[in-house]
């Protein structure tokens, strides 16, 4: 279970350190653009679960939703 604020990093790339910035199951009740973005991710394959997360590479910030089954939290 993944949570807002937590820090993660992708099994693929453990040098990586993320932050959860959202949890696609927390958007159900908090309005229009988030019930459409969800629905436009749901048509791509994300599903409830699916984890956005943001880092810094370098200077610039960067943002991505993974299936959690992708993601490892650190310990």
């Amino acid at each position: 279970m993944f949570n807002v604020g937590d820090v993660v990093y992708l099994k693929s790339n453990p040098e990586v350190l993320m932050t959860v910035s959202l949890v696609l199951e927390d958007m159900d009740s908090k309005g229009f653009i988030n019930k459409y973005l969800k629905k436009q991710l749901q048509k791509i394959g994300y599903t409830n679960g699916a984890i956005e997360c943001s880092w810094f590479c370098e200077s610039e910030h960067l943002r991505e939703f993974f299936k959690p089954e992708m993601l490892v939290k650190k310990s």
